[in-house]
């Protein structure tokens, strides 16, 4: 008889396999008898460390399974021709900077001379919290193997000039040829052994870099393979000295080289690993860049949205229904002659447009949660008479004119009208004086204006009894974000 026979000693019942020749096996239902069995989350199958790695879940004292839920912090692409000025700081000495094809590009000009260098790092510093970890992730792409004398690193870390990195947990392609992980405590680095580059990077193809940091415990990542770990020394403090790290993107050269090397990165995310801050989603966006306040990435330009130059107000103009006649931008200062303006008719006083979204401009929402509206008299003193006017927010509409009319879905959009207050100055009213009172709105239910759509403050008056040369400077402020 093959095999070998499994037989009880008492019972005489004799073991059985599958189909599959594996031994068939109940665990014991007794609970005062039962064995158990340990459950481990696979985190890695150790296809390039030789190790699994594995861990264990944990429960609470009330007999249920511990989850960690990550938050938000970082979102950023590089679409359009600008790197984003508002996020970005970007210094440079021979070597070029320039955003082009979805790409930043460090030494776009493929610079080999000495001491060339090129620094992308964002100007927000991210937390690093004990008991989590905190997640870098970034599609990278190299246009040369590693080059004697060219060092370029990506990650977390502090960096000014072709200097060693003071702090962070970062990939570095050293002056010697080689590729490594590095973590370094102000100034004192734990490295990894030498990783193959061309076979888990090679050149000119994008792979997906992570770096998890932790604690204790650095865990670098390269296309969903864990590559190296690195762990807190046994006389070491901490990894990294600062508990807030900026993202590092740096290309230079110790030496001539032979042939440039050029970083193309093409995104990056940062999130916090297990803690549930419970931050509220606006202010996530705010944190990754999208206030209101600020033109968004994929911009031309980026300068502020709202209408306030330095050191100059607006040139005064007689608003209109149908035109941006004080200017174009999402509130600031705007100066509206008043005198012989009609009853009942509706005047754009701040008027902006939500970009129009596109391959290399992402087409983004605007959420407003607030507008805050003042209004103060200048030109000459107010006629004998009170002059008020009631207030809206009017959006939604695809043309800038008010009298734009909801044409079905392929064509233009209606303005949509929320009333916001109404504002009064007193008969005789002196140049200076500050309308009744200030209007501030905080939405419950945010106002959505999407890609191409119109946002303005409008009035209507309901008595004119202005003067000639009398104006109003009205002050406009939003708050709110893009998504």
């Amino acid at each position: 008889m093959a095999g070998l026979r499994i037989e009880g000693n008492i019972s005489g019942n004799v073991a059985e396999v599958t189909t599959n020749n594996e031994l068939k096996v109940a665990l014991q239902s007794d609970i005062e008898t039962a064995g158990y069995a340990t459950i481990l989350s696979e985190i890695d199958d150790g296809y390039i460390t030789g190790t699994p790695l594995r861990l264990q879940p944990e429960a609470s004292e009330d007999y249920r399974l511990r989850v960690g839920v990550d938050t938000f912090l970082f979102d950023e692409s590089f679409p359009g021709t600008a790197l984003n000025s508002a996020l970005w700081t970007s210094p440079v000495t021979t070597m070029t900077v320039t955003v082009a094809d979805n790409f930043l590009n460090l030494n776009a000009g493929n610079s080999t001379a000495s001491g060339a260098v090129a620094r992308v790092s964002s100007y927000r510093h991210f937390p690093l919290y004990g008991a989590s970890q905190t997640h870098i992730e970034m599609l990278i792409q190299f246009s040369q193997t590693p080059v004697t004398n060219n060092i370029c690193e990506w990650g977390f870390g502090i960096a000014t000039g072709t200097t060693t990195p003071t702090d962070g947990a970062f990939f570095r392609l050293n002056s010697a040829g080689e590729f490594r992980a590095v973590v370094n405590a102000n100034g004192t680095e734990l490295q990894s052994d030498s990783l193959n580059f061309s076979t888990l990077v090679g050149t000119n193809t994008t792979k997906k870099f992570t770096i998890s940091l932790g604690g204790t415990s650095a865990y670098f990542w390269i296309s969903d393979m864990l590559v190296t770990t690195i762990n807190l020394s046994a006389a070491g403090s901490a990894l990294t000295s600062s508990n807030n790290l900026p993202i590092l993107f740096r290309n230079y050269n110790t030496a001539a080289t032979s042939a440039a090397q050029r970083m193309r990165v093409s995104y990056t995310n940062v999130s916090l690993g297990d803690w549930n801050t419970s931050k509220q989603y606006s202010h996530q966006m705010v944190g990754a860049g999208r206030h209101c306040s600020m033109a968004q990435t994929g911009s031309a330009s980026y300068a502020q949205n709202t209408v306030w130059t330095n050191s100059a107000n607006p040139t005064a103009a007689a608003p209109t229904n149908t035109t941006a006649a004080l200017g174009s931008g999402l509130g600031g200062i705007f100066i509206a002659n008043i005198n012989g303006l009609a009853v009942t008719t509706d005047y754009i006083i701040s008027s902006y447009q939500v970009p129009a979204g596109s391959a290399i401009f992402p087409g983004k929402s605007l959420y407003i949660t607030g507008v805050n509206v003042s209004a103060v008299n200048t030109g000459a003193a107010n006629g004998a008479g009170p002059t008020t006017w009631a207030l809206a927010l009017a959006y939604s509409h695809t043309m800038v004119s008010l009298l734009t009319s909801e044409s079905g879905p392929s064509a233009s959009k209606a303005p949509r009208r929320i009333p916001i207050g109404v504002q009064s100055l007193a008969a005789n009213a002196a140049i200076g004086d500050k309308a009744s009172s200030d209007i501030n709105i905080t939405f419950q239910s945010p106002v959505l204006a999407q890609q191409r759509e119109f946002v303005q403050i409008i009035i209507r008056f309901i008595t004119n009894n202005s003067s000639a040369s009398e104006a109003l400077n009205f002050y406009i402020g939003f708050d709110g974000y893009f998504e």
